[in-house]
């Protein structure tokens, strides 16, 4: 997000390469500008490194920006070219952009002109690029979240095996004749379960009643055996 915007000129005028040159670095340093003054060394250039805009002149000896172009999208398709010419046709402009040119610029032109179309393709790129940080912000958290959910689903399984902690007492001790005769506190103990969400309900009025029902019963037999 943060890495320079990479700028390649193209041009056989020497002269107007430089005034691009100036025109494409500013502000510093969030630009870092290249320049070429034919166009097979930008081929060279577009072989062995990465640019995100190519300023390239159209008309030019050995290898053209037709083909600086092709080069360039064949390379990285989500380059920006702008291709500047004093040749301009109907014609030129038409397969310039057919072959994926961001913008088509006639000389002569207005060095403001030129420097509005700069700044717009420098804020595309800039726009792309936290576009793409957002996605990856944004698969990442969905990588997060389906992580998530696997660990609740499986802690959730663990927990239907074995819902109860050690330290509290089994929900197979409910109707365990063994078990010490402690109502109050298994009766707190259901309703701390229900509470976090151990027991339904139905299920908390179930052992409760039953708790309740041992609870009548060993009351009745003690007093028939006290009679």
């Amino acid at each position: 997000m943060n890495d320079p915007i990479r700028i390649l000129i193209v041009d056989d005028d020497k002269v107007i390469a430089d005034i691009l040159k100036d025109l494409a670095s500013t502000p510093e340093p969030e630009r870092s500008v290249s320049v070429c003054y034919d166009g097979s060394e930008a081929i060279e250039k577009l072989r062995n490194g990465f640019f995100d805009l190519i300023i390239t002149d159209l008309k030019m000896p050995n290898t053209d920006g037709m083909e600086v172009l092709r080069f360039a999208k064949k390379m990285n398709p989500a380059v920006l070219v702008i291709i500047v010419t004093g040749y301009a046709s109907l014609e030129t402009a038409v397969i310039s952009i057919k072959e994926g040119a961001y913008d088509y610029i006639m000389k002569p032109c207005k060095l403001d002109e030129i420097r509005i179309v700069i700044n717009r393709a420098t804020d595309t790129i800039k726009l792309n690029r936290e576009n793409k940080e957002l996605l990856r912000k944004l698969q990442e958290a969905c990588h997060e979240l389906m992580a998530l959910h696997k660990l609740r689903d499986k802690t959730e399984k663990s927990a239907s095996l074995n819902i109860f902690p050690s330290s509290t007492v089994g929900i197979h001790h409910l109707y365990n004749n063994t078990m010490p005769d402690n109502y109050v506190d298994n009766l707190q103990t259901l309703a701390s379960l229900k509470e976090k969400g151990m027991l339904t309900e139905s299920e908390f009025k179930s052992f409760k009643k039953h708790y309740l029902n041992k609870l009548d019963s060993k009351t009745v037999s003690e007093k028939t055996g006290d009679g």
